[in-house]
């Protein structure tokens, strides 16, 4: 088999996510290889047709190689969510803290400290979540990843409503009006990336191996 008919073959049964890079690589390799046999000697023609039958059989390649790009993938969605949960920080507390009008109470309202309790509660779940699957990505455990940021997004989506209700709850305190322009992009972009990367992560989930 020419390496053209070759990747045409391996393209159609990678994944989309990877495929150029992985495709460009292989590539590359049979070039290479094909180039070697040529120096020896053989045909042009002869030297592809050695050098992709050398490579493997085109359903075995593809099968390893989306493995690595499932791999590949499922790491990376893991340190993006880990990255969002920690800037969340900002939306959760930085911004508030920055932009609420000062308290008028000495002694903070019960349903101020349960919200507050809540949304942070929330919010440190989400971490020790996506954490877990940062863990989890390098292990032969990765299947798991993917459960593990479903729950870290629906974690943030609990903080984030705990969040908005005490924001609500508290300008009722002080009279002034929500303004949650500044919060509201940074929270909603936290969340969104966690969304997607479990969405990333599962999608790849039947690709990966438990084997070590």
């Amino acid at each position: 088999m020419t390496i053209d008919a070759y990747l045409v073959q391996l393209e159609r049964l990678l994944p989309r996510k990877g495929r150029r890079r992985a495709l460009a690589e292989v590539r590359e390799h049979l070039r290479d290889a094909a180039a070697r046999l040529r120096a020896a000697g053989i045909a042009p023609a002869e030297a592809e047709i050695v050098a992709t039958g050398e490579f493997g059989a085109v359903a075995d390649v593809a099968s390893r190689l989306g493995r690595e790009l499932a791999i590949r993938g499922t790491r990376l969605a893991a340190l993006l969510a880990l990255g969002a949960v920690a800037f969340f920080v900002f939306p959760l507390y930085v911004i508030p803290e920055n932009t609420l009008s000062p308290a008028t109470w000495f002694v903070k309202p019960d349903d101020i400290l349960a919200l507050q309790r809540t949304a942070i509660g929330f919010w440190l779940a989400a971490g020790a979540l996506a954490a877990a699957s940062a863990i989890l990505a390098w292990t032969r455990f990765a299947r798991l990843t993917s459960f593990a940021l479903t729950c870290t997004a629906l974690a943030l989506t609990g903080s984030i409503a705990a969040s908005v209700a005490l924001v609500v709850r508290w300008l009722s305190y002080t009279g002034d009006t929500p303004n949650f322009a500044l919060a509201a992009p940074f929270a909603l972009a936290c969340l969104g990336t966690c969304t997607a990367t479990a969405w990333w992560a599962l999608s790849s989930r039947s690709r990966l191996s438990l084997a070590d």
